[in-house]
């Protein structure tokens, strides 16, 4: 009977080339999907054979995979395969997407695209809920730079670049001039613009220096609304070696979230008084997201005054002088 429901799913998929799915394909999917409901090992069966399908069953398949994991089913059990499978298909994906404007793609190339689109979405599902494998993956070059330069061609790259460049920790927010410490938690985010974003809606007043946060930047930042916001930095954020507001250890906003230095164990963010000019940038820092993997920052508690003080003296930062006014 499980033989039969893979065999079922893969002839009514066949030859698929995006869009609508088939009244059959879809026949075929719901009777795979309530006998996975029921056996989970059904999904390990099917994955095993995804490259051996042609590709437009190996890529409605994916999707089905996809559908079955956010209902519940171990992701682990589909996500090599899935991504196995969407490596191995950049090979027929087009070339040279940083050209200006980019070279038409082939009529087959776009046809790969067309399906490469479903694909991505199915691996972004899996990447959501297997971390060691993204984490690796993440940290794959080569990878990253294939799927930036397909950008121009898919959203679907787009979406599997950014999950694979987001990342999820805690962070210790320090601020010398007042002593005061949080411990934050963040998720699910990739550059440095949009941490600030989201770490300031959610510190707020509760730092000196701090605002009321705009409602607008707050929703854009953790994707419940696409509306035009502009946001800047209310302090200047340094690294764990920053000892006052520089630009050589300051944390480059466009950077990675990733790549804010650790200090046994949490990365560390400095906060000082502004610069002159306090860095600026829009809402296309907010985003893309994803909807398998919601950003977020949390303040997780405040430090108490003696352990602020023991990270600064830690950091070699001295006692400094009040630059705020108080009510």
């Amino acid at each position: 009977m499980a033989d039969d429901l893979c065999v079922a799913l893969e002839s009514a998929s066949r030859g698929w080339t995006g869009g609508p799915a088939t009244g059959a394909m879809l026949a075929a999917t719901r009777a795979f999907l309530a006998r996975v409901a029921d056996d989970p090992a059904l999904l390990g069966e099917v994955a095993a054979s995804l490259t051996r399908y042609e590709p437009g069953a190996a890529a409605w398949i994916a999707v089905t995979c996809g559908t079955a994991v956010e209902r519940g089913a171990p992701a682990d059990s589909t996500g090599p395969a899935v991504l196995d499978l969407l490596r191995s298909s950049l090979a027929a994906l087009p070339i040279g997407g940083e050209a200006d404007p980019p070279h038409e793609p082939t009529r087959e190339q776009a046809a790969h695209l067309e399906l490469f689109s479903y694909l991505c979405q199915a691996a972004v599902t899996h990447l959501a809920r297997l971390p060691v494998p993204r984490e690796a993956m993440s940290r794959d070059e080569a990878l990253l730079d294939r799927l930036g330069e397909l950008q121009a061609f898919s959203h679907g790259a787009v979406w599997v670049r950014e999950a694979l460049l987001k990342s999820s920790g805690t962070l210790v927010f320090l601020h010398p001039p007042s002593g005061t410490g949080l411990r934050l938690c963040y998720s699910n985010v990739s550059n440095c613009f949009h941490l600030f974003s989201l770490l300031q809606t959610a510190i707020g007043e509760r730092v000196p220096g701090g605002r009321v946060p705009v409602a607008a930047i707050a929703r854009v930042a953790r994707g419940t609304s696409t509306e035009p916001v502009n946001d800047a930095a209310w302090w200047h954020y340094g690294t764990a070696e920053s000892k006052r507001a520089e630009l050589s250890t300051g944390i480059l906003g466009e950077g990675l979230v990733r790549d804010i230095p650790a200090v046994d164990g949490p990365q560390i963010i400095v906060a000082w008084p502004p610069l002159l000019e306090s860095r600026g940038w829009d809402g296309g820092f907010l985003g893309p997201h994803l909807e398998a993997m919601p950003a977020d920052v949390v303040i997780d508690g405040q430090l108490a005054q003696a352990e602020s003080e023991a990270w600064l003296k830690r950091l070699g930062v001295g006692k400094q002088k009040r630059w705020w006014r108080r009510g």
